[in-house]
């Protein structure tokens, strides 16, 4: 069942119990698919965000890893993650990759 991507979209519930039945285990359904993808995508930010913290630890020590945490806390884009995770190894010091990743 499709529904409006209205924020104020009603829901028409069927008359019949059967159909009435059916309907909610079909939105429960829906509601469940949606929340599982949900919580994989951000799972998997999650991941990410941590993995470029601990290269930046290693490469330039726990201090650089608390500067940039909260650059990464705010970015949601996986793309984005990765191209940080990459200039790891390009930037010669702490400060040019979280001005860089300020930046991009």
């Amino acid at each position: 069942m499709k529904r409006p991507s209205s924020k104020s979209w009603t829901p028409t519930v069927p008359s019949s119990p059967r159909a009435r039945s059916e309907w909610g285990e079909e939105l429960n359904r829906e509601w469940l698919e949606k929340g599982i993808a949900e919580g994989v995508e951000k799972g998997v930010e999650k991941g990410e965000r941590e993995l470029v913290l601990r290269l930046v630890t290693r490469r330039f020590g726990p201090t650089a890893a608390d500067r940039l945490a909260p650059v990464l806390a705010g970015i949601s884009d996986s793309d984005r993650i990765a191209a940080i995770a990459a200039r790891v190894f390009d930037c010669e010091t702490a400060e040019e990759l979280v001005e860089w990743a300020r930046e991009t």
